[in-house]
Parts: C-alpha cells; structure tokens; sequence
C-alpha cells in the first residue's frame, strides 16, 4: 500500500494507494499485470484487500507511473524538505525520489532485455536524483501569481491543481498521465495527481527599516523541448525553444512572518516575471570534438516555427521585448543576423526586438555598461509594470484582488540561455525591485540596494544560486560569471573558476551529454519504452575505433612509465627523451587518426531518439584490413574467406603453371 503523505500497499496481483491527505475517501489500485489504474473507495475496496499485504511503503507524493519492459513502475517522493512559503502555502523541495517496481513479481526478463531494463532504471534514476524539484499541496507552482488569479477568475478555486497547471511547466505530466486519466473520471482521486516543477525555489526574509518581507525566487523550466546543451538547441516544428524556462521575483507581505508597520501591506504581494529560451530557428552546435562545434543555421525554413513560438509568447504574455546577448561578429555573428532578419519580418505591434553584443558591451570587466542596456529597455520596463495584488491578510488562503497587472515580458538569450543570461536577468530584476519597494513606501525615492549590505548580499547569492541551478541542468555545470552576481564585479578568480566550467562544459558536451539526454528523454516521454522492439543500448562502435582507443591507452601508460621510471634514471637524458618522443609522436598520430575518421564513434550521442546532426559512421574495415584483429574477432567462416582473400592477394591469377 502507498499513503500520501501517501501509503502504498503491495499485494500479490494488485498495488493499493491510499491519500492522508484531503478529504477523500478514494484509493488508486495498480493492476501488477497490465498496469491498469482505476479508483475505488475504501468501503468498496475493504473486503478485496482485508489480507496483509506483501509490503507497505509511505511517501509524500506521487509524481507518476512509467511503464518499463517488465511492466508499470511507481516513481515516488520518498524524501521532502521545507524550502519556503509563498503566502500562506508551504513549499516543498524533493529530496528524495525512488522508482519502485509496481509490475507482478512472476513478470521476469532475461538476456538484452534484463539488461535493458537495468539501463532504463538507471537512467531513470539519474534524471530524478538532481535536487532540483518541487512541489506544494495547495497552491499551483507552475504558474506565476498573476496566472494563478486568472485561472481563479476564470473557474474559480475549487477546480483540482492539475486543472489549472501551467502546461508548459508541469514538469511530471508524461508520469502523471495514468493519474490525470483517472481523475478525469473520478473528480476524488484528484488528490493523487501532484504538479512538480524543475528548476529553483529559495525565499528569504528580509527586513528593511522594522518592515519585514519574503522574497521569493522561482525559476520553472520547461518540459516541451528539453535536454542537455549540445543536443537541444532552437526550436522544433511546433514553436517550442529549448532551455525555456520562465523566472517569477516574488516580494511577499503575505508570509507568515511578514509584518509592517503599515496595516496597507499586510496580505499584499508583488511578482515580476522574465523568460529565456533558445533562439526560436532551427539550429544546432554539432559536437566534433573540437573545443567549438559546428555550427549548422537553417533560416529559412525556420520561419513557421519562429512565428508560432512568437505568437504563443504574445498569447501567454501580451507584449514581448526579446533581447538577444550574442555576440555581432565571428563564430555568433549567423544567430544574431537569423534572428534579427526573422523579427524584422514580425508584423505584430506586440513584438519588440533588440540586440545587445554583451561581451562586446562588457569586454574588459566593464560590467557596469550593463546599465545601456537597462537605459534602452527603461520604458518598456515602466511600461509593462508588474503584478499586485491584494489579500485579505484574515483569509490569506482566498483570492485577493489584483491591484495592477504585468502586461508584457522581456525574453532574453544568449547562445546557451546561461551565464550572459543570468547576469542581464539579475540586474533587471534588482531595478525593478527598487521600483516595486518604493511604490509600497518600504524603500524612499533615493533609497537603493546597495544601501542595504544584508539585502546585497542575499540578492546576490540568491540570483547566483539560480544561475548555477539552471546552467547544471542544462550544461551539467555551475554558470559562468557567478563572481559577478554574488559580488557585483568580475574577479581574476571567477576568471579562473570560469576557466575550469569551460573545460569541464566541453568534456560533458562531447563524451557524457549524450546519455544524460536520453535520462531527459526517458522522463519526460520523448522516447517510450516499447516491448519487442530492438534495443536501442546496441554497441555502434566499430573495431577500429575501440583499437584506436586501446592505442590512447598503451600511449598514455607507457608516457606515464616514463615519468615515473626514466630510461637512464633522469627525465633528460637522450634515451628517455627518445623513448618519450616516440610515443608522444604515436600518441599525436592516433589522436589524429581519430579526430580525422573516428569521431562520431567515440563521442557520446543519444540513443532513445534520433539526432538529427549525428555523421555517419566510417567503417574503415570496408576498405582496409586487419588481419590480427580480424582474424581474432570473426567468425570461423568469414576467417576462412580472409585467408582466401590473403591468397588471392599473394597469387592474383587463375592461371596454372606448366
């Protein structure tokens, strides 16, 4: 049995999950054989499973089903930690999530598809061990204030939280879709379906002058188009861009420990809402094992896709400024003329373009020239606003009224939606933050941040946290430029950190990306799991290249060995030096050799879904031999027809001799 705080009990052809929570009477059943869920309610249900079950099992949430080779899989939040509040409703971060095994015990697999089946669960359990998720019982967190209210007028309250979710933001949906269906059915068993968003939450208090605040800082990422840096980039045919992701600024007077000396604040709450995403063309930077990959633009045929991601941020958002930080010139300078040619071609008064070559702007540590950029977009600023609303601070769990609204959204990118990203969003959030404080008196018309050390300080590193939270999710490591927002200038050390994330960004990109892809692609149902279907696990590298590789090893070793123990017993003398030489030479040759005709063999590619930039394989043993290798590594057959071929080689005539 699964309570929820969730219990689950497993019986021997059925598993029964049972709510805590609510006020429902209803349970989930999960048939073991087929995966078949269906609700029943527990009078209904006390006389079929009155024996004790196998085993029981208690967590807090479920945030759905997968379905595997063997057959349905519960994936459950196990593990929960408070992380902040947003009014009167408590924010949980999931600290621990396991995927249990809900099909029949007799349902066994053996050979590729026991094998499989281990690499699936593995790779779920991947995807689903970042810390990164979160949740709350009562309010919708993949949905920003403002749109809370909207739904709130549009069906009221009572409607479940699945109902009014953000599609875009409900990052369990695909799992959750065995519940919804259910659900949909039997409005009671709504109680089991959980949006959980991905991406970042933290809330801190702060106090300025006796007024005390929460801000809250939330970062939803999508789930549409969504992947790691290499292999997910632009948008695809229905106007979804990757690395989209859409960040709320809460400044919170209805928390329950904010307090004012003014009795008009109090159940008042203010949110500020940007978006990033990709550049909305069809591109990629194809991975060659270069430090820089090849870059492939498509404009043209990008122009459906980038109209329909235009127009849906139009409709989600009303105006829409789209700011883009790549560089003019060189490697970039394709992205910037594509995505200003196809804005220029824009027909709607709602659509607003500008291009800022950040680096150019802000080489030299001039960070501070920022500013031109936030002087340019001062009137769409004021323009657009931000939301406010008004609860009533004795019902803070009712709808308020909304005072002013946000009517447009800036959407920024750089090349990864990443680290020029963050540090344009950041420095945009603070100026409106300063105009949100002085609207509501808390801050004086000359008062600014930097007149507060502790506020700096936790806006800093709050910012910089998010940063670093969406750029592991996206590049597998911490941002770039972080110094900048913890400490508002550029340092020689950040310099140096920024160094390390590089390196450590072109490694993953070119040799573990590919894997955590298909985690991203498992999860979120861009592949499914079909039975009796080849394994997509098969081993495309060809003999050549796995010698090429044992080469790299045989080289390295024996350079190693001349480190450690010198020919002559010192590092410079000639025999030594010869000795190094030569396998620095044979090291170079192979590398060569690999770079020239081996690369998309060795670097790691996805295998649950077709990349479409992915080079074919060159399979030198189709017009080179090797004998030793051959003849170790074939079949008795194809042997025999090698030494026929060696034959014919050595003596190539059919003619008899006299």
């Amino acid at each position: 049995m699964i309570l929820l705080t969730t219990c689950s009990a497993f019986y021997q052809s059925t598993v029964v999950i049972e709510a805590a929570r609510g006020t429902s009477d209803e349970r989930l059943t999960i048939d073991r054989n087929d995966g078949t869920v269906t609700s029943v309610s527990s009078t209904a249900a006390a006389p079929a499973f009155a024996a004790a079950p196998q085993r029981t099992m208690t967590a807090h949430g479920i945030m759905g089903i997968i379905s595997l080779l063997r057959g349905p899989y519960l994936v459950l939040i196990t593990g929960r930690e408070v992380v902040g509040s947003i009014g009167s409703s408590t924010v949980y971060r999931a600290s621990e999530i396991r995927v249990v095994k809900a099909a029949a015990e007799s349902r066994v697999l053996s050979g590729v598809d026991a094998f499989d089946e281990a690499t699936y669960l593995r790779l779920l359990d991947s995807a689903l061990a970042v810390n990164s998720f979160y949740f709350s019982y009562d309010m919708d967190l993949t949905s920003s204030l403002e749109r809370q209210q909207q739904k709130r007028q549009g069906a009221g309250s009572s409607l479940a939280l699945y109902k009014t979710a953000n599609d875009e933001f409900f990052y369990n949906k695909y799992l959750a879709e065995p519940l919804i269906a259910v659900a949909a059915s039997n409005p009671s068993a709504s109680v089991f379906v959980l949006p959980v968003i991905h991406g970042f939450f933290e809330c801190r208090q702060v106090m300025v002058r006796g007024t005390a605040f929460n801000y809250v800082l939330v970062t939803r990422r999508g789930r549409k188009r969504q992947g790691t840096r290499y292999f997910s980039r632009g948008a695809d045919e229905e106007g979804n861009v990757s690395n989209f992701a859409e960040t709320e600024q809460i400044v919170d007077f209805a928390a329950p420990n904010a307090s004012s000396t003014n009795p008009d604040l109090a159940g008042t709450q203010m949110s500020y809402v940007q978006v990033r995403g990709s550049i909305p063309i069809d591109w990629a930077q194809v991975i060659n094992m270069r430090y820089v990959p090849k870059l492939d633009v498509t404009v043209d045929e990008s122009r459906e896709r980038f109209n329909k991601h235009v127009m849906r941020l139009i409709s989600n958002y009303n105006d829409v400024v789209a700011v883009n930080l790549v560089n003019k010139a060189k490697y970039e300078k394709p992205m910037g003329d594509a995505f200003a040619k196809l804005s220029q071609e824009v027909k709607s008064p709602h659509y607003h373009y500008t291009h800022f070559d950040f680096h150019k702007e802000c080489s030299k540590m001039r960070w501070n020239r920022i500013g031109l950029l936030l002087d340019e977009l001062a009137g769409f600023t004021a323009k657009f606003g931000y939301f406010k609303i008004k609860h009533d601070p004795r019902a803070l769990s009712q709808a308020g009224e909304p005072l002013q609204l946000q009517v447009g959204v800036i959407r920024s990118n750089c090349m990864d939606c990443l680290d020029r990203t963050n540090v344009f969003q950041s420095e945009l959030a603070r100026v409106v933050l300063v105009k949100q404080l002085r609207d509501v008196g808390v801050f004086t018309d000359t008062d600014a941040i930097a007149n507060f050390t502790s506020m700096r300080s936790m806006l800093n590193n709050v910012w910089a946290d998010n940063a670093d939270a969406v750029s592991c999710a996206y590049s597998g490591t911490g941002a770039l430029k972080t110094d900048f927002t913890r400490t508002g200038q550029r340092t020689k050390a950040g310099a140096l950190q920024d160094g390390r994330n590089s390196v450590e960004r072109y490694i993953r990109g070119n040799f573990f990306d590919g894997e955590r892809q298909d985690t991203i692609d498992l999860l979120l149902g861009a592949f499914k799991v079909v039975p009796g279907v080849p394994s997509p696990f098969a081993d495309d590298q060809t003999i050549e290249s796995k010698a090429l590789v044992g080469a790299v090893y045989v080289c390295l070793f024996m350079l190693a060995y001349a480190l450690v123990y010198p020919r002559g017993n010192h590092w410079f003398c000639l025999s030594n030096f010869v000795f190094t030489t030569s396998w620095t030479l044979v090291l170079a040759l192979v590398a060569y050799t690999v770079m020239k005709s081996h690369t998309a063999e060795l670097l790691n590619w996805p295998k649950l879904t077709a990349y479409p930039y992915r080079p074919a394989i060159m399979r030198a043993n189709s017009a080179i031999s090797l004998p030793v290798l051959d003849r170790l590594l074939s079949s008795p057959a194809t042997k025999a027809s090698l030494r026929n071929d060696e034959i014919k080689k050595s003596w190539p005539t059919d003619k008899k001799l006299a």
